[in-house]
């Protein structure tokens, strides 16, 4: 293993939520400005800021301090805060199927393969983050406020999303904010009951595990959610395992339920790192389909016997897996 970083590492070190985001705001300004660029070339952005307004009014109610951090992302990158809260709204505008996560050994081990599009790979970067004593370690996309692919914060709790199609929707709170919300969770369980009471646009799957090998899943559309605490081995793609399934709109399209059952079948009880990582960079079914994939962007296992993640990125394929220290995890 590689002792070294990515070059698209980065560290912020802040003292309220917006601090946060105006120190994200000046490190990723190339980035974001080059993203709603980007937006605003297709035909329906105008649509998308339009119907983003909606969305707002119960995102602050609820979050206040997440949009204290979007408002501080957009002024420390120079744009418009409604330009930037349009961005957050991708999965409630736009189509996507994306992520394998893997739970094995008892839970303290947790892998996860962030799919999103090839030509995105630099959307996504390594970023280390802290909020006075409080900080996180995570996989970011530069056009949200994170937490919403794999991330593993100081109350030792990994969390990885997995997005979710379903048939009913609502003008709510987005899903991308209420992932960035549960990357802070101290106890999923607890937070379940919030999270069960908030008016949401749409639904992911949110994968935990904590330092004692606990495991949840939680599984959601606008109206429905459910809880599961989980035994390892344990394996979630792109499609509900609950009995949420009926809401779905699963058409295998990039290969959800072929990765599943690919997976299911070669996990293991406990696995080595090794095996874990040949699990994951597995591409015996095609470059469609496969467990790693044409849109497989970024990877990470966290290690919660050692405390070391171990991240690789597509767009620095050279350093293959480089280790991380997460040494500050709290029990």
């Amino acid at each position: 293993m590689k002792k070294t970083t990515h070059t698209n590492y980065f560290e912020i070190e802040s003292s309220s939520y917006f601090d946060l985001g105006l120190k994200e705001g000046h490190l990723f300004k190339k980035q974001l400005v080059n993203s709603i660029q980007k937006s605003k070339q297709h035909k329906s952005w105008s649509a998308r800021l339009r119907k983003s307004k909606e969305y707002l009014k119960p995102t602050i109610e609820t979050f206040p301090d997440l949009i204290e951090e979007l408002k501080g992302y957009a002024k420390g990158a120079g744009v418009l805060f409604e330009e930037l809260w349009a961005l957050n709204l991708e999965d409630e505008v736009l189509d996507g199927d994306r992520c394998t996560t893997v739970i094995v050994n008892s839970g303290k081990f947790m892998a996860h393969n962030e799919d999103w599009e090839a030509n995105s790979k630099d959307a996504i970067c390594v970023l280390k983050k802290s909020i006075n004593d409080f900080t996180i370690l995570e996989l970011f996309y530069y056009n949200t406020l994170g937490g919403n692919s794999i991330s593993v914060n100081s109350h030792g709790v990994v969390q990885s999303i997995n997005t979710l199609t379903h048939t009913d929707q609502r003008v709510g709170i987005p899903r991308n904010i209420i992932a960035r919300w549960l990357s802070e969770t101290k106890s999923p369980q607890k937070d379940y009951w919030k999270f069960s009471t908030l008016q949401r646009s749409a639904g992911y799957s949110h994968n935990f595990v904590n330092l004692q090998g606990e495991v949840w899943n939680i599984e959601a559309s606008a109206f429905k959610q459910k809880l599961s605490r989980i035994t390892s081995p344990f394996v979630h793609t792109n499609h509900y395992l609950t009995k949420l399934k009926e809401l779905g709109k699963d058409d295998n399209l990039y290969g959800t339920f072929d990765r599943y059952e690919f997976a299911s079948i070669n996990v293991k009880k406990f696995m080595s790192l090794d095996d874990l990582q040949n699990l994951m960079s597995n591409e015996s079914k095609g470059k469609k389909i496969s467990v790693f994939n044409e849109r497989t962007i970024a990877r990470m296992i966290v290690d919660l016997e050692k405390l070391v993640a171990y991240i690789w990125l597509l767009r620095e394929p050279e350093k293959e897996w480089v280790e991380y220290d997460i040494g500050f995890l709290k029990s």
